[in-house]
């Protein structure tokens, strides 16, 4: 059977994998979000979310999820940051399985004006930022701070994007920033197979196997920054290639900033790259 006619086959599956999360979202967030407008307690509802809507949602993606290093994540209470490698949207539902509290995200602005996403942002303290605004993602990296120093989980996708090709890609300065001046661990999170559930080309669910690897904490205090990043890359990585991925470029850990971007030539590769 060609590739063409599979994807024609699962065009009516995929339509109805799509109502479904759409309709059992809406049925979990109404009691989630009452219970935390009236109760203030906001793990009630990430309880939920973990229990019914992650693993339903992943049934119903006729996939499972395997995770490996439960035990080099930090006792339930303690605050850290857990950098997971970017591949598909569903990410976040694997997050919420792996960690053992409800986590923060660090999310792109735009999620904001996404119906029912957006509100379950705002409520929950979800930390939304603007990278095409300096001064706005500086103000958003400190929100990110206070989050850790109130004793919770800060989850976040240092690459910035998802990755096009299942690489792990250079990871981006100010998350490492903000977990050294909260002085919070770093748990590398290693995420594989996510792609293959739901690709970025677009709502094209496929069965998939996705293996998680969590690798020890790395203590950032005191250390330099770059070489912080260069520790954090490599674990994210090689966590990837031992669960069966691609891992990535070791010796490109680090994204160039925008400024450095401005200052190649545009017709060099390394302009091309950023």
């Amino acid at each position: 059977m060609s590739e063409r006619l599979k994807d024609i086959l699962w065009i009516p599956v995929n339509a109805l994998q799509a109502l479904w999360m759409v309709g059992f979202t809406g049925f979990c967030f109404v009691p989630g979000m009452l219970t935390v407008l009236f109760t203030g307690n906001s793990e009630a509802a990430f309880s939920m979310g973990r229990a019914f809507w992650g693993p339903l949602n992943l049934r119903m993606g006729f996939s499972s999820v395997t995770i490996e290093g439960r035990e080099h994540l930090p006792p339930a209470g303690a605050p850290f940051v857990a950098m997971f490698n970017h591949q598909s949207m569903i990410d976040i539902i694997i997050a919420w399985l792996v960690l053992p509290t409800g986590p923060r995200f660090v999310a792109k602005k735009q999620l904001l004006y996404v119906p029912v996403v957006g509100l379950f942002m705002l409520i929950m303290g979800m930390v939304p930022i603007d990278r095409s605004n300096r001064h706005a993602a500086i103000a958003a990296l400190r929100k990110a701070q206070d989050v850790i120093k109130r004793g919770r989980i800060l989850a976040v996708f240092p690459e910035g994007t998802r990755t096009r090709d299942g690489r792990v890609m250079p990871f981006k300065k100010g998350v490492f920033v903000v977990a050294q001046k909260a002085n919070a661990p770093i748990v590398p999170i290693s995420l594989e197979g996510c792609a293959t559930l739901v690709p970025r080309t677009g709502w094209k669910p496929r069965p998939s196997a996705v293996r998680v690897k969590v690798s020890a904490p790395i203590d950032a205090r005191g250390m330099n920054r770059d070489e912080l990043m260069r520790l954090v890359h490599a674990a994210v990585v090689d966590g990837n290639i031992a669960i069966g991925g691609p891992g990535g470029d070791r010796s490109t850990p680090i994204a160039a900033s925008e400024d450095d971007a401005k200052r190649v030539p545009h017709d060099t590769p390394a302009a091309a790259a950023a």
